[in-house]
């Protein structure tokens, strides 16, 4: 007797094994396959975890080019074994005789996606940090370097707890749930009295050292997923422009919550996901209780046995987490803020037509692919561009960190200003005389005389040029002119600029009165 139901399984099976070898087939072609695929991966990988250590994760191109520059001959070594593999995986192509430059290198790990590129408004150069696929890449290599079970005791525990816990805090029940706190009690005032009677029992130091190492790792793994975090944001922020300019239905709904000033990519998975972490990372008690643990257990003997790079992982646990996270919470905020702007200034509009204008381009050359040859005549003549072509090299570019030549100086006529002029300036300009008197009289008592310049340097113009107007008010009235004398006295203006004057010398020998 036959029966068709192992048919129905093996066929079952058989479609659960394709589906699967598909999926395969896509995460090989991601950039973290490919990495750990690559002829050259030992010395990649090598060459970038020097390149970008514990707590430097973004270089400028210049720096990172030099540091890669560095270990060339470490990819040099390879590259007869690259020359062998057409379409190396590491490279993307084939490497030149002589061997490839550090900047070659550092553009192909970019295309490859080992490297992630960003324009840093801060800075002038492109800086440039280990991609998602990187990271992923280095902590697998590390893991099977280190020999480290996972299925430890400790880790054990650790997902019991917090399986118990999650079971306590959704226990709808009430009765359930004062049953499993008052045996919670029981267990707390046992320990209490087994402890009051002198019975103090520890977990041995290798079983808590096992546990607080998967706890560091755990913390880890937590750093690493903040590039992701980053890379999940752009790719939600990308999906919401798509639905604003798909003709769906969906899209109306879509621009009423933003225009209404909802936060779409806070309100998705990974926003919420970020949200509540980041919220949690930021309490200060929280923070304070945690850290206080931290110290505690810094101090424990079998703390004492971690290595020195594990001590200060331990003792940073938390402060290395603040810096990744307020820059993801950047990109939360600025994609947020440039997606609201999309939305207000109607530029959607203007892409929707584009978009729908392709669209309908590209359905016509579809319709006519197969009536139209390639080598059928155009009936449009297309005039050629007159424009003047010429070499990219007899361009000089700019260097944005140099300021240039400075503008030159304009240079007035010396005239000389009288009394009156000087006192009509001083009554228009509401020149502070007063606090200029005290500027004098302070500086003067110091050493006995005082130039206009001394004054200045010992006490700045507060008013910029109408100071210096009205130090040459009270120096005319007050002071001993010494003839065919001048000096260059400076001040600063409300502009922030600098600026210098020749004046006549004038020594104020005694106190200016104060009127």
């Amino acid at each position: 007797m036959t029966t068709t139901e192992p048919n129905r399984w093996t066929d079952r099976r058989s479609d659960a094994v394709s589906a699967r070898k598909e999926t395969y087939e896509q995460l090989r072609r991601a950039s973290t396959w490919r990495l750990l695929a690559a002829t050259k991966a030992p010395a990649v990988l090598a060459i970038l975890q020097s390149v970008f250590p514990g707590g430097d994760r973004r270089l400028p191109r210049s720096e990172l080019i030099a540091r890669v520059g560095a270990h060339l001959s470490l990819l040099h070594d390879d590259e007869s074994v690259s020359e062998a593999r057409e379409g190396d995986e590491a490279d993307g192509e084939a490497a030149p005789a002589g061997g490839r430059t550090a900047a070659e290198y550092v553009d192909g790990w970019v295309r490859e996606g080992y490297l992630t590129r960003r324009d840093d408004p801060q800075r002038t150069e492109t800086t440039f940090e280990p991609s998602p696929a990187t990271i992923d890449a280095i902590q697998f290599i590390a893991s099977l370097e280190e020999h480290r079970p996972t299925t430890t005791e400790s880790r054990l525990t650790l997902v019991v707890q917090q399986f118990e816990r999650l079971a306590e805090e959704t226990e709808a029940d009430r009765d359930v749930r004062l049953a499993d706190l008052q045996r919670r009690r029981e267990r707390i005032e046992a320990e209490i009295r087994e402890l009051s009677e002198g019975e103090l029992l520890l977990p041995s130091p290798e079983a808590s050292t096992d546990r607080l190492r998967d706890i560091l790792q755990i913390a880890s793994e937590l750093s690493g997923d903040f590039l992701q975090y980053r890379e999940d944001l752009r790719a939600v922020d990308l999906h919401l422009r798509e639905q604003i300019l798909s003709p769906e239905t969906s899209r109306g709904e879509i621009l009423e919550q933003l225009l209404a000033g909802d936060d779409l990519l806070g309100q998705s998975t990974v926003g919420r996901t970020f949200t509540a972490f980041f919220r949690m990372l930021n309490d200060p008690a929280q923070t304070r209780a945690t850290q206080e643990v931290v110290d505690r257990l810094l101090e424990r003997d079998f703390a004492r046995t971690l290595q020195r790079s594990e001590r200060e992982r331990l003792a940073n646990v938390f402060s290395d987490l603040y810096e990744p996270a307020q820059e993801v919470l950047d990109v939360k905020t600025e994609l947020y803020r440039s997606l609201a702007r999309f939305v207000r200034s109607q530029d959607f509009r203007q892409h929707r037509v584009l978009l729908e204008a392709l669209q309908e381009a590209q359905g016509l050359a579809l319709s006519q692919k197969d009536e139209v040859t390639t080598r059928t005549p155009f009936q449009m003549e297309l005039d050629l561009s007159r424009v003047q072509l010429s070499s990219v090299a007899q361009h000089r570019l700019k260097d944005p960190t140099d300021p240039g030549a400075p503008a030159e100086a304009e240079v007035h006529d010396a005239t000389a200003l009288s009394i009156e002029v000087l006192q009509d300036l001083v009554r228009t300009n509401d020149i502070d005389i007063v606090g200029l008197t005290g500027h004098v009289n302070e500086v003067r008592g110091l050493s006995g005389q005082a130039s206009i310049g001394d004054v200045l340097r010992a006490r700045p113009a507060e008013q910029g040029l109408a100071s210096v107007i009205g130090l040459m008010f009270l120096a005319t009235n007050y002071a001993q002119e010494r003839e065919g004398s001048t000096e260059i006295v400076g001040w600063q203006e409300l502009d922030g600029n600098q600026y210098a004057a020749k004046v006549p010398s004038f020594y104020f020998l005694d106190d200016v009165p104060v009127e």
